[in-house]
């Protein structure tokens, strides 16, 4: 599996789920509301389903708090984070913030 794809389309996933989410606010008829905000819960499963996190997290794997070693995109040193995954062949980190904000991070650049 190329994660890094993967995590893109997660990610395409999840900007086209917010979308819908802004939609249904703004929709004036309630069925149209309904339509929009269940195609985002559908959106939300398939990529919790991809990246096999929240309800589709491995029988056995535990999550582990790490920090972040260094300023990385918009996390400065010292988050404090989730280790969900680790992709040691690719030395990437699947990592999740208080936010719950989804990044895919060097594996190098995690400790704890």
């Amino acid at each position: 599996m190329n994660i890094k794809n993967t995590f893109a389309v997660a990610k395409e996933m999840e900007t086209l789920a917010n979308e819908y989410n802004e939609l249904a606010a703004q929709a004036s008829v309630e069925g149209v509301r309904n339509i929009y905000t269940e195609m985002t819960y559908h959106l939300d499963e398939l990529q919790s389903k991809l990246l096999q996190i929240s309800n589709y997290y491995p029988e056995g794997q535990i999550e582990k708090a790490v920090s972040l070693a260094r300023e990385i995109e918009d996390l400065p040193a010292g988050s404090e984070l989730t280790l969900l995954h680790a992709y040691d062949s690719e030395n990437l980190a699947l990592v999740e913030d208080e936010a719950m904000e989804l990044y895919l991070l060097p594996l190098d650049a995690v400790e704890g």
